[in-house]
């Protein structure tokens, strides 16, 4: 069958619009990570401050601001700041990831190609996170791959204009931007690594090196400066010290958290890219088969970006499975150009290694029967995942029961999955019997979509109304509007985001006025001192939401005229500790 190129790519650009914007306005902030940046967007949009805004007034934030420049954009756009003003970004900006990979698949092997690396990349579970979610990871993605690709296509026409070298440097300004250093570290390092292997090191020069040094800083730098202006030592050791150098070297040790050894990335791959890192031995093999010519074939320097990504993040301190999301895409081509030639028949194993493709196959197929089974399990009344609990961490062991109950409560979306995943299943196994691996990339294509859309317009919506304090922020506004509103030992992003103004933190002697005043605390807290004497104290309220954690609710506190409450310990301000943010 022949792809047309460009309306198989605006198949491809609906295909995942759909999978990407399907209700992402529709769910509360309920983790840690959203509100934080919403906060930022926010501060931009209702102060107009676009070099430094300041989450509640005073915290310097953590990243460089280009995902919350288009944020506010969009925001400005729209008329109002939201959830879906505020993911938005990240949803296009995979589209766009997708549709790079499609176009790049496609000029180096053909339309197949391009193809089956776009369909894996975008339905890989780690991509799909990021690009429904309003964090920074996916705008410092989609730069990266702009830059990684870019230079592809200068050396392979083996020249560059001085529009096009400055082009390249211009991308690697936005990466910075994006979340930092990192952004023009790795495709420098890929570029690097790759004209040394190809021996062609003076392919440097056709960079123009100088000018284009220049346009980096000039974009880059000029950010830094304004903003270390303006936020001075404070800006220093967070944006620069804690956020690239200590987390790096230091992790944990430095209090920055996300501190994993060093093969943390092995499983995380494997599950980010699921189900088709189950293919990863046989591509292996492949790849080894070919080793002569990684050149020619166009392998070798996705391998070195593929390498380096990985490799720089295995070395540092601090990891989540997010920060190697830059090499996704290298990774969906290279299974692109693989898939291809093991349909038309060009991609043999040696008799000694066929296993692992069947083998491969066969372990999607047991997969998606075990899912099949866990769903078909909880209709009838059963609870499988009891036998799993004990090996999972506290907190997704809390999340267990949730899944019980939303199969219960929502049983057609849960049949309506089973009739596409159980066919599916059935034709999973006739294409690895018969050798049909286009069956198989299709039955896969059709078990990952349908199964991410059950988790963003089922699975997540639940979770987000269990633990979000959306509806409990809309009560406290309500109620404090003509009164003043403190954190007291608590700090939250999403409560902060949901109140629409600043919180300041608790303190007795800043007070304008003896009272009534309200406090938001924690439940745990407020047991505390009601346990003693209140001294009048009452709670009006509290969160239905427990919170990111799934462990902790807000109460409300209403101060009476002339109470005071003992102000204790400042909690930290900027709540960007590593639990339930992986």
């Amino acid at each position: 069958m022949r792809l047309h190129p460009l309306l198989t790519g605006l198949a491809l650009g609906l295909l995942c619009a759909c999978l990407y914007l399907w209700g992402l306005g529709d769910l509360p902030f309920y983790t840690k990570g959203e509100p934080r940046e919403g906060t930022i967007v926010w501060e931009i949009y209702t102060s107009g401050e676009w070099i430094l805004p300041l989450r509640n007034g005073h915290i310097i934030p953590s990243k460089p601001p280009l995902f919350h420049w288009l944020g506010a954009l969009v925001s400005l756009a729209w008329g109002e700041v939201n959830e879906l003003t505020i993911r938005l970004p990240s949803a296009l900006l995979a589209v766009f990831g997708v549709l790079l990979t499609y176009g790049t698949g496609t000029a180096l092997w053909g339309a197949e190609a391009g193809l089956i690396a776009a369909l894996v990349l975008g339905t890989s579970f780690e991509w799909v996170r990021a690009a429904t979610t309003a964090r920074v990871d996916m705008t410092l993605a989609v730069c990266m791959v702009m830059a990684f690709l870019f230079f592809l296509f200068l050396y392979r026409r083996h020249t560059a204009t001085w529009a096009e070298a400055l082009l390249f440097f211009f991308l690697l300004g936005l990466a910075t931007l994006a979340k930092g250093p990192v952004g023009a570290l790795l495709p420098g390092l890929t570029v690097g690594v790759f004209l040394f292997l190809r021996r062609d090191l003076k392919f440097l020069r056709r960079l123009h090196l100088v000018p284009g040094i220049g346009l980096f800083v000039l974009i880059a730098g000029s950010w830094y400066g304004l903003a270390l202006w303006k936020g001075g030592q404070a800006f220093f050791v967070k944006q620069i010290l804690q956020e690239n150098l200590l987390r790096f070297f230091a992790g944990g040790e430095a209090g920055m958290g996300h501190e994993h050894p060093f093969y943390y990335f092995l499983p995380n791959l494997f599950f980010g890219m699921a189900p088709w890192s189950f293919f990863f031995p046989p591509l292996g093999v492949f790849l080894y088969q070919r080793r002569r010519t990684w050149a020619e074939d166009g392998f070798l320097y996705l391998l070195v970006w593929i390498a380096t990504v990985f490799l720089f993040y295995s070395a540092a301190s601090s990891k989540r499975s997010v920060y190697i999301l830059p090499l996704y895409p290298a990774a969906a081509l290279l299974l692109g150009a693989w898939w291809q030639e093991l349909r038309r028949g060009t991609a043999t194993l040696p008799k000694t290694f066929s296993w692992l493709l069947h083998g491969s196959g066969y372990l999607c197929l047991l997969t998606v029967g075990l899912a099949v089974a866990m769903v078909l399990a909880q209709l009838l009344g059963h609870d499988p995942l009891a036998l799993i609990r004990p090996l999972l961490h506290p907190k997704d062991q809390g999340t267990l029961p949730l899944f019980t109950g939303i199969v219960s409560a929502r049983p057609l979306a849960f049949l309506f999955w089973f009739g596409v995943v159980g066919p599916s299943a059935l034709f999973l196994v006739q294409g690895i019997r018969r050798q049909q691996w286009g069956w198989v990339f299709a039955v896969l294509v059709a078990f990952t979509l349908s199964t991410s859309l059950l988790v963003n317009t089922v699975l997540n919506p639940a979770v987000a109304a269990a633990r979000t304090y959306r509806p409990f922020m809309d009560r406290v506004v309500a109620r404090t509007s003509d009164a003043s509103l403190f954190f007291y030992q608590a700090f939250d992003n999403g409560a902060l985001y949901y109140a629409g103004h600043h919180i300041p933190f608790y303190d007795p002697s800043q007070l304008q006025s003896a009272g009534p005043y309200f406090l938001l605390m924690w439940e745990e807290e407020w047991k505390k001192i009601a346990s003693r004497d209140a001294s009048g104290l009452q709670a009006v309220d509290v969160s239905e939401g427990t919170g990111p954690k799934g462990n902790h609710r807000l109460v409300l506190v209403s101060v009476p005229v002339g109470a005071t409450v003992p102000s204790g310990n400042e909690p930290p301000a900027d709540d960007d500790t590593p639990e339930g943010d992986t």
